[in-house]
């Protein structure tokens, strides 16, 4: 199935959690990032349950630190 995420196609095996899609993006350090999956955020704790659909559309940002 293809996912885009950020603005880039992405393809995944059917029925692929949003865990396993973050973690095939081989990022190291999750903490201190925001995921939104069709404009819904979802927490960390729940991206192991959500089950990724053909076309969805995900956004992941990292927090930055500023002053």
């Amino acid at each position: 199935m293809q996912v885009i995420i950020n603005n880039q196609s992405y393809n995944f095996e059917e029925n692929s959690s949003l865990q396993s899609a973050i973690a095939e993006l081989q990022m190291e350090d999750t903490s201190g990032i925001a995921v939104a999956v069709n404009e819904q955020i979802i927490p960390k704790s729940e991206w192991n349950k959500i089950n990724l659909n053909d076309e969805d559309k995900i956004i992941i940002i990292g927090a930055v630190a500023g002053g």
